[in-house]
């Protein structure tokens, strides 16, 4: 039996992805995939980041809703959204995502401190600026995780996006070491929240493109998370046409050697285990 090929961190035309969702599909298929789910990133609220706005149009929804039917006989598709996480607006987030019939909601921490709402991951120059407001490395990245486990004690998500973005720019350890023992306990508690608020995180394979050269999480995090059985799956964080399978296999390779003999897709905000 072939081996499931799953990619569950999809962006289109839907918000900054390059192909149309018609054309995802067709590369999806051509590449054999066996599942995608889009997550296009979903409007922030008013007042945040307006480089967020225009995205999840309907007409974008009612395309990707007929193509789920399109080519239902070909591939398997959900429809899901990476949705930020401002800490106080949950009741706003909680409204938005009853709007339409998501298969999966990704949670997403890409800025920090309030109420400037600083990036990570947007540039390195963005990254060293919101050093700067928080005075350290050690306090940025305390605050990182404790949106994190926030964001994974809300219940207003099924997933959380890329665990560790915080290292995204640290190149050869440029900015810390993930043996420090403070990094290790912050990690260690936000894992244990996630595990208490019964929710997954993915291996998503974009960090291999990005400075850190590691999927996100580390390997030693992924570790830990399948000794406390903190469920999975797997994403590329797809932009551009290349990224469509980006890391997959080595993804599933990964998964296995943490001990995880399947990971999850989701329908209409279930989970479903999949044999690897």
């Amino acid at each position: 039996m072939k081996k499931p090929l799953i990619n569950h961190h999809v962006h289109t035309t839907g918000s900054d992805g390059k192909l149309s969702p018609e054309d995802t599909i067709k590369l999806a298929i051509e590449k054999g995939l066996n599942f995608i789910c889009f997550t296009d990133h979903y409007p922030c609220p008013d007042g945040f980041d307006k480089w967020f706005c225009g995205f999840h149009s309907e007409e974008y929804y009612a395309n990707v809703m007929g193509l789920k039917q399109k080519y239902k006989d070909r591939i398997d598709i959900s429809f899901g959204a990476e949705v930020n996480w401002f800490l106080g607006h949950e009741d706003w987030i909680k409204k938005e995502v009853k709007k339409r019939k998501y298969d999966y909601i990704l949670g997403a921490a890409h800025h920090l401190g309030r109420p400037s709402h600083l990036s990570i991951n947007n540039s390195e120059k963005n990254w060293n600026e919101t050093i700067k407001h928080f005075g350290s490395i050690e306090e940025l990245i305390k605050e990182y995780y404790t949106q994190v486990r926030l964001m994974a004690k809300s219940g207003l998500f099924d997933c959380i996006a890329h665990f560790d973005l915080v290292k995204v720019w640290n190149e050869d350890s440029k900015y810390f070491s993930e043996d420090e023992k403070w990094y290790r306990q912050e990690v260690i508690k936000t894992l244990e929240t996630i595990k208490e608020s019964g929710i997954c995180i993915e291996i998503n394979t974009s960090g291999r493109r990005k400075k850190s050269r590691d999927e996100h999480p580390s390997f030693w995090i992924l570790e830990e998370t399948g000794k406390m059985k903190i469920p999975l799956t797997i994403g590329s964080d797809s932009h551009n046409p290349s990224d469509i399978d980006y890391g997959l296999e080595r993804a599933m390779e990964l998964a296995k050697k943490a001990d995880y003999s399947d990971i999850l897709i989701f329908k209409e905000r279930k989970p479903i285990q999949v044999k690897i």
